[in-house]
């Protein structure tokens, strides 16, 4: 349903894609994740055909740069923020889209159903939850029975609740043979929803592959902050064998650890099976949608 290859995108000296490629099957969900400047949105315009690329971009067979309209007609795109009149009902809103994309004003009345908000239709767009405005913006996207559904983070400011409606979503999506693109910072959705995952890191791909094997990949940093009881040189060579891939820098009487958060449980069990007390410890873990990088942990100051 969908391939890239050799996906490349510069502005002027920077690379916001560089060589990414990938395929998505029918009935598959691919969750696109990366820290902010990662490439996820440069990503989804160069899949809607949005901007000019190098590379190769089809959606069912159709050349996105040379047949863009054609494309996109393929594509049920669901933004971040819809921008929706809010003066306008569910149902004034599905009718106005569907004239747009010519389609029967019969299949916008089955759609705000199929979607679950025909009690709602009378009701203003304003007066909707975020859950409920995803759901509608489903339907706007489906209203052209595309194939591929593209969603560029949509659980951007939801709650609980909205986040996990919209989890359902994604899998009736899928279920019903769609593939679905899904645009995510938040790490704790991705094994609920994907079947596999792209991470990107400042424009590359940094792990392609199941959702499955993705958390050790994919984990988020921590930093750990120690007091010890002395002996802060053998504790230093010891934290590095136990997170490798962690950096060490002082601060005061604490050491503190940038790790990956599967890590930091590791760092205090050898430090203590080595017979180094732990006087105090607090943990700050990072979010994805701030971590600098997945795998790229120093920064000035650190133990090398």
């Amino acid at each position: 349903m969908l391939n890239a290859t050799g996906l490349t995108k510069r502005y002027g000296d920077v690379a916001a894609l560089d060589d990414v490629g990938f395929e998505l099957n029918a009935g598959e969900v691919l969750a696109v994740i990366g820290a902010n400047g990662a490439g996820k949105t440069t990503l989804i315009k160069c899949l809607m055909g949005l901007v000019k690329f190098q590379g190769n971009v089809t959606v069912d067979g159709i050349d996105v740069a040379r047949s863009g309209p054609a494309a996109r007609r393929k594509i049920g795109y669901l933004p971040q923020n819809p921008a929706f009149h809010t003066d306008l009902t569910v149902a004034e809103t599905a009718l106005f889209y569907a004239d747009l994309k010519r389609v029967s004003a019969a299949r916008a009345h089955q759609l705000v159903e199929t979607v679950g908000l025909g009690e709602h239709a009378a009701k203003k767009v304003g007066a909707l939850s975020g859950g409920m405005r995803q759901r509608l913006s489903l339907a706007v996207a489906l209203l052209a029975e595309p194939m591929l559904l593209v969603f560029d983070e949509p659980v951007a400011g939801l709650d609980m609740p909205a986040r996990l409606e919209l989890r359902r979503l994604v899998l009736e999506q899928r279920d019903s043979g769609r593939a679905v693109v899904l645009s995510t910072h938040w790490l704790e959705d991705v094994p609920y929803i994907a079947d596999r995952v792209l991470a990107l890191e400042r424009g590359k791909c940094a792990f392609l592959g199941p959702a499955s094997e993705s958390a050790a990949a994919i984990s988020p940093l921590s930093r750990l902050y120690l007091r010890l009881n002395g002996h802060t040189p053998d504790a230093i060579g010891i934290i590095q064998e136990a997170a490798p891939a962690g950096a060490v820098a002082r601060s005061g009487d604490w050491l503190v650890v940038r790790c990956k958060a599967l890590d930091k449980a590791m760092v205090v069990e050898r430090l203590l099976a080595s017979g180094i007390r732990v006087l105090d410890f607090r943990v700050e873990e990072a979010p994805a949608e701030t971590a600098s990088s997945f795998h790229d942990l120093t920064h000035e100051g650190d133990i090398r």
